[in-house]
Parts: C-alpha cells; structure tokens; sequence
C-alpha cells in the first residue's frame, strides 16, 4: 500500500504530538516525583486541619563531653584506662607506672522527628576507645541506631545489659562482672506500658580458646535475648535470659549451645541515693560479660577434636550516696569466678575480685572532677594470686545543644 504524501505528512504529524505528549507527561511526573522526595527529605507534613510547623516536628541535639584522665597503678598493666581483674599479672615483680589520656572523649547526635504523631528516634555516637592501650585512639563508633514505636535497629546497648544499672565509675570498665556490652541488633519492645518486654536478635560474636583441628566456623543464627524489665517508684528489676549458638569443626561440623541469664536492679534509697545489683550466670556467654570478653572463656578444646561450653558466674553491687546536690560518691564491688574444668591450665584465671570508691564535685555547671581508688586480685586455676591497685582522677566538660 502507497501513502501519498499529504497522509505521510499527517502521520508524521500526528506521530510527532504522541511524543511531545508522552514528553510532557513523563516531565510532569518527574517533577511530581522530585518534589515528593524533597517533602519526604525536609520532613514537610501532610497538610491537615492540625498541621503544626516543621521546626515544631525536628528535634537536632548535640552532645557529648571531653574527658582527660591521670592513671597511676602500683603495677604494669599495659597503660590501658580500662581495669580488668583478669589482666592482672601473676608472680612477676610489680613495675609502676604513670599515664595521662584523653580517648573517653565523646560526642553524639540525636534526632527526634514526629512521624504520624509517633517518634523517630536516631542516635549515633562515638568516642575515640578504640584500643585501650593506644594513648592515641582512633574514632569508633558506640552507638548507631533508630528506633520507631516498638522496633529499634543498630547498634546499641545488647539486651543483656541495662545502661541503668552501671556504677558511676571514674574507671572506664566498670565491674568485672558486668554484662556491659553494645551489639548490633534488631529489638521489638512492647509500646507504652509501664513495665517493658523486650526480644532481640543480636549479631554473634565468639569468644573460644581452640586448639588441635579446631577451627571455628561462623554462625548461623543470630543470639536471642529475652528481657522483662518491672518499673516503679522504686526503681527498676530487670531480668534478662539468652540463648546462642557457638559452631566448629573439627573431623565435621559440630556446635554447641550457650545459655545464660542475669537479674539486674537500681532501686532509689532516700532523695537521691541509689544501690545497683547485677547478678549473672551462663555458660558460653562469657563474651557478654566484660571480665571475661576477651579470655576465650565461651568454650575450650578438650583434646579430643571436640569443645567444651565454660561455665561463669559473677556478681557486683555498688551504692552511690550525695553527699551534697554537687558531690557524691560510690562505692563498687564484684567478683566473677569460671566453673571447674579439667581443660584449663594452671595458669589459666579462675577468679577476680574487684572493688573501688570514688568522689565526684561538679565544680561548675557541664565541669565534673572525679577521683578514685581501684584494687583487684586475679586467682588462677592453681590458686596463685596476683593483685593491683590503681589511683586515678578525670575532668569532663560536658555540652550539650539542641536546635529545633
């Protein structure tokens, strides 16, 4: 069939205003598209009879403070700011030493946006800890996460733990029986009720002594911590209980199962005094406790191509009395103490005992000086006996700015 040229003409035509339409529609929608993103990304409100400004649903606060710390310990313990019973050494001459340190030294921001009349909370944190023996730290990061009605996801506190219930503590470690650790996870909390449950998946991270064939493989699910925490005039007790999985192979791939639980409690005493209690026991979890984090204590070859889950238990209490609204003090016990086993050495920790007292003046407003008195002994599996004691004192300048 032969088009004659008029009717070319009139197709073309007609050809032509199809793609300038389907053009204009497309750049129509494009701009639709892009002004709904930038609604979404300053945080514009729908409009509504109750709309309120956007200043009034963004709240950007900063935070933070800087720290320096003077450590003095009657003994060698690698200049590290942190005071762990374990690492205290056995049967060698005790060798003082002096330092000074700025790597507690903090910030953070935290935003709180109104999102369909709920808030979105957004922390991230950090300091410069990386390393506890490095006088010059490096930047990590403490906290990252967001939490929305009852879902947070990050990293934060595991929910083994609760902030709560951490002495006040010039000593950065705090307890050695502690279950004082931040994890990355995924948490669902029941919303708006007076007493909390809470379950978690948190990231899985081993803490084995291998030896012989033994290598460790990675996990295949997430730790599942279960916690119910009970408010109240009184303060708060909170219960939490853990379940792992820690896996190997050997001549096949094997695993075995961790469990633990810890009871925890900050209960006010007058106006302003609070006594704080954390008792705690498992086995394979000595990951979550900080006494024990780095010794390898989860499980532990036992010469026959296969591991054996550790057994550990701890406890710790601390009372902190004002002595005026500037000036208070705390005092701090724990003891943590690895279930027999015939796999570990001599010279293997058995025990660690720790303890402390310290005194607190805020000086000005935002200006704390703090010091205090450490002592702590390490037992080993043949009962030989190591101690140390630490003095130390900070200043922290604490700021903290929120903008609407």
């Amino acid at each position: 069939m032969i088009l004659k040229k008029k009717q070319l003409q009139n197709l073309e035509i007609k050809y032509t205003n199809i793609n300038e339409k389907n053009r204009l529609t497309i750049i129509a929608n494009m701009k639709y598209f892009i002004i709904t993103i930038l609604l979404i990304c300053i945080g514009l409100p729908a409009i509504t009879t109750a709309q309120t400004t956007s200043e009034e649903e963004t709240q950007f606060t900063i935070y933070g403070f800087g720290r320096t710390s003077f450590v003095w310990d009657d003994q060698n313990l690698g200049r590290s700011d942190l005071f762990v019973p374990a690492n205290i050494k056995v049967n060698t001459t005790k060798n003082p030493n002096f330092f000074v340190g700025a790597k507690q030294t903090r910030i953070g921001f935290d935003v709180k946006h109104t999102l369909a009349g709920e808030t979105l909370s957004i922390k991230v944190e950090g300091d410069f800890h990386n390393d506890a023996s490095d006088a010059n730290g490096l930047f990590r990061m403490r906290h990252a996460y967001a939490n929305y009605k009852f879902v947070l996801v990050g990293m934060t506190w595991s929910n083994f733990f609760d902030e709560e219930v951490n002495p006040t503590s010039v000593d950065f470690e705090g307890p050695n029986s502690s279950t004082l650790s931040r994890t990355p996870q995924i948490r669902f909390s029941t919303y708006k009720s007076k007493n909390v449950f809470s379950l978690s998946l948190e990231n899985p991270t081993e803490s084995i002594t291998v030896g012989g064939p033994i290598t460790v493989l990675p996990e295949r699910f997430p730790d599942v911590i279960a916690g119910y925490r009970v408010n109240g005039d009184f303060g708060f007790i909170k219960a939490a209980a853990l379940l792992r999985e820690l896996r190997y192979e050997s001549n096949e791939a094997r695993s075995l199962l961790g469990y633990g639980i810890t009871i925890m409690s900050a209960i006010h005493i007058g106006e302003k005094d609070k006594l704080k209690f954390q008792g705690v026991m498992g086995t394979g979890v000595a990951r979550y406790i900080q006494g024990a984090s780095s010794l390898g204590y989860d499980a532990i070859y036992n010469g026959t191509n296969e591991l054996e889950e550790l057994q550990i238990r701890g406890s710790n209490a601390s009372y902190q009395h004002f002595w005026k609204n500037h000036m208070h003090s705390s005092v701090t016990v724990g003891i943590l103490n690895v279930g027999d086993n015939d796999n570990l050495n001599n010279n293997n920790f058995k025990s660690g005992y720790y303890g402390s007292v310290n005194l607190f003046w805020d000086v000005v407003k935002n200006l704390t000086f703090g010091g205090e008195v450490v002592a702590g002994e390490r037992i080993n599996i043949n009962d030989d006996q190591g101690s140390a004691v630490r003095i130390q004192m900070n200043a922290t300048y604490k700021f903290n700015k929120s903008i609407k």
